[in-house]
């Protein structure tokens, strides 16, 4: 963990002194320009008055041509200085993240958060101070898409997962090029967008633009139509109407087929700077050898065109792109007119889609689903300390100081569980602010980590492929005219149907029933206990009711109790966040309304205040 924080430290130093250099070099340059363009057109003026036109001449041109050198240097320093700019935020995000300021990330994955999920929104993996908002590092919209589905969408073999697990274990020792990677993410001001139109566009075909004859009549009508104009202004006999019928015919031959070129113009014009990054991340990829059999997997489904780098394929995009660009420029009606553009910029596209369009959706896809495993890297590089976990074929689930992923270090508190070969359901009992919910997070978040092929929060972690189900934080719909209670019982019946089914389910219940009677609730709550208990499944419930505890008594009922504790000393109450079997015997309810300034006329003699 230090030497994680101590190379972004060193990092962030390098690049410091980078973005100084080259900002001074950046003015340099800017001030040079300025110098030899004011000095250049002073002295081609000068010249000029002296009658030393030729002399002026030469001074002028030998300035432009100095002023375009001075440009483009300046240009070349400019993205240098972008590039450094982006690494440096990445390190310094590096840092922060060790800091615990994190949960200042401007993306917070609030867009993926689902009321509704099985699991997500009781766990915290979307939305501010998330699991999502703590380890993204994917800049492009399908990056995020992934990562996303890696955390909500269990893998279903274990040898997927192990695949994965090296994967990510690689690309966390490759920090140099994952940071690369990301700034080639960053390189826009503006975040990538949904690829969706994008690849509808490249799927999409238009055999007219592809026929040999309009492709000649496209190149060789607009040479006909300036040697007409040319002569007709060289020679004064040429008759100007074959120039006028020669332009009037390119008219009409960009206005029957304006609307058609400018949806498919459009479209790739509109993803421009896309394309450019996803151009550069995929240069990266394929320059970077990989040992991972998961990655290397990835690459060879990007493959199209043999014998081309999809660097390469991908780049003939980006060129007819700048043509594209000429759209924006001023006067381009008439350039267009003139040169029937439009047209050979839609040949141009449309060439390329027959030939590359097919394989665009699966190179954005690969690319997506590395920024994911670079995303999960970042916590086996931050975290060296975190284990891999182990997913065993037993139904069992067993942690050796385990703690919550999100809570910093010095704050977390962990445990040890083992469960499931003699006993399905952990009952929790314990008093309020005791750590009841905060431990069946721990382990869930923990169980999302290893589904995803993360390291998890843990000396050692043991657990079998589950589908997670969660009812902690059901609230009402009041669009649907649905109280909290109904929806807890949508839920509940839903992980009782996927049990039935005999799927292997995990599940976590927190005061389950809470929105009815005691008596209903106690009932309701001894029913599903039993129910599961007797199912493929494993679980955590956490309740006040401590009555449920004598369920583990029963002979059928496969259930064990544990329990959070508190202590008070001078008058204050302590909470040691330990696990401990059995029952808890202690209440604190009573105190916390004192606290919180509410008047009781009694309290129990250990908590007097």
């Amino acid at each position: 963990m230090t030497n994680a924080k101590e190379e972004y430290r060193k990092r962030l130093d390098i690049y410091h002194q980078q973005l100084q250099q080259l900002t001074r070099k950046s003015n340099l340059l800017s001030n040079l320009r300025l110098l030899v363009m004011t000095i250049g057109l002073a002295g081609t003026i000068w010249l000029y008055f002296l009658k030393m036109q030729g002399t002026s001449t030469i001074v002028f041109f030998t300035t432009l041509l100095v002023f375009i050198v001075l440009v483009v240097m300046h240009e070349r320093v400019h993205r240098t200085k972008d590039k450094t700019e982006s690494l440096y935020r990445i390190n310094e995000q590096g840092i922060k993240r060790f800091d615990g300021e994190w949960k200042g990330f401007k993306e917070t994955g609030e867009v993926f958060a689902d009321e509704n999920h099985f699991f997500s929104w009781d766990l915290d993996i979307f939305g501010k101070a998330s699991l999502f908002q703590r380890m993204n590092a994917a800049e492009t919209y399908i990056g995020k898409e992934k990562l996303k589905a890696s955390l909500i969408t269990p893998q279903k073999s274990c040898e997927a997962i192990a695949q994965r697990q090296e994967a990510i274990k690689e690309l966390a020792g490759k920090i140099d090029w994952r940071q690369r990677f990301q700034a080639a993410g960053m390189a826009e001001r503006d975040a990538v967008k949904a690829p969706d139109q994008l690849l509808r566009w490249s799927k999409e075909r238009n055999a007219f633009y592809r026929k040999p004859w309009v492709n000649w009549t496209a190149r060789i009508l607009p040479v006909l139509t300036i040697v007409a104009m040319i002569s007709a202004a060289m020679f004064p006999k040429m008759p100007y109407f074959i120039a006028v019928l020669l332009l009037l015919l390119q008219i009409f031959a960009l206005s029957i087929r304006f609307k058609e070129m400018f949806k498919i113009l459009n479209v790739v014009d509109t993803y421009r700077r896309d394309i450019k990054t996803y151009e550069t991340m995929i240069g990266l990829i394929e320059q970077e050898p990989f040992h991972s059999s998961y990655i290397n997997a990835l690459k060879k489904r990007m493959q199209g065109k043999q014998g081309e780098t999809i660097k390469q394929q991908i780049r003939k995009l980006d060129k007819i792109l700048d043509w594209v660009s000429f759209r924006h420029a001023q006067f381009y009606i008439l350039f267009n007119i003139l040169t029937l553009w439009d047209y050979h910029c839609t040949i141009a596209v449309e060439q390329w889609k027959e030939r590359y369009g097919c394989y665009l959706a699966e190179w954005i896809a690969c690319l997506g689903e590395i920024e994911a495993l670079s995303s999960l890297a970042v916590i086996a590089f931050e975290q060296p300390q975190w284990s891999t976990p182990k997913i065993v074929s037993e139904q069992k689930i067993c942690t050796r100081q385990m703690g919550h992923p999100l809570i910093a270090d010095e704050q977390r508190v962990c445990n040890d569980i083992c469960f499931g070969e003699e006993e399905n359901v952990l009952l929790i009992t314990g008093s309020n602010m005791s750590g009841k919910s905060t431990f069946l997070r721990t382990l869930g978040i923990n169980l999302v980590l290893a589904y995803a092929g993360a390291p998890v929060c843990a000396e050692a972690f043991e657990c079998p492929i589950l589908e997670i189900y969660t009812s902690m934080r059901v609230k009402d719909n009041l669009e649907q005219n649905i109280s909290s209670f109904y929806a807890e019982l949508l839920r509940i019946k839903t992980m009782i149907e996927a049990a039935a089914k005999g799927e292997p389910i995990f599940f976590l219940l927190d005061e389950i029933f809470k929105g009815t009677n005691s008596r209903d609730r106690h009932i309701g709550a001894k029913t599903l206990i039993r129910k599961l208990s007797g199912e493929s499944a494993l679980g955590l419930v956490s309740t006040h009711d401590l009555e449920l505890s004598k369920l583990a008594e029963e002979k059928k009922t496969k259930m064990q109790n544990y329990h959070f504790q508190e202590y008070y000393k001078d008058g204050q109450i302590f909470f040691d966040y330990h696990l401990y079997p059995g029952v808890s015997t202690t209440l604190n309810a009573i105190y916390l309304m004192k606290q919180a300034g509410i008047e009781i006329e009694e309290l129990p003699e250990q908590i007097k205040i």
